[in-house]
């Protein structure tokens, strides 16, 4: 695939990206498990049944961290690892995704950050590809990926998804 515009000239500060016209600048990285409201007015307002393929960055808490107010909190069940408590949550979220006619399309352990900020460091990487944007939007209201968020949220001590256009990604 060739770029269309050469060098990145658009990513000086104050440039707007070719495809979205979104402005570059300098962000903060922070921990949050949630998009926020505009981001996630910017999703309604994107074509609907486009594909997206999200990118996400895992980083684990070395031990689960269930909030009060969880089942497991207090109790045998939250003295596991970070990665472990994800674990239950990816088995509830892949059956969702799979019943929405998503698939993962990969999963794997990051070596290191090659460019950009190295902390906090993450443990994995994985693109999860789902048919459209209204399946991912389906994905986040069902009651049972609600219900199983909190081992994502107990399990992780950090977390970023991107989304990109996930046509490449499409099997078939």
């Amino acid at each position: 695939m060739a770029w269309k515009h050469s060098r990145s000239s658009w990513l000086k500060p104050g440039a707007r990206a070719p495809a979205t016209g979104a402005s570059f600048r300098s962000i903060a990285l922070k921990t949050r498990f949630d998009p926020d409201d505009s981001q996630f007015a910017t999703l309604r307002g994107l074509d609907p049944d486009a594909p997206v393929a999200a990118l996400n960055l895992f980083r684990f808490n070395d031990r689960a961290r269930y909030a009060p107010g969880d089942e497991e909190y207090g109790t045998e069940e939250a003295e596991v690892s970070g990665q472990e408590a994800f674990q239950r949550y990816a088995a509830a979220a892949g059956q969702v995704l799979a019943d929405l006619g998503g698939h993962v399309a990969f999963t794997t352990m990051v070596d290191q950050v090659m460019i950009g900020p190295s902390d906090p460091p993450w443990h994995v990487a994985a693109i999860m590809v789902f048919p459209s944007r209204r399946a991912f939007i389906e994905m986040t209201m069902n009651p049972e990926f609600q219900a199983a968020s909190r081992h994502r949220k107990a399990g992780l001590a950090n977390h970023y998804q991107v989304h990109l256009n996930g046509a490449p990604w499409m099997e078939g």
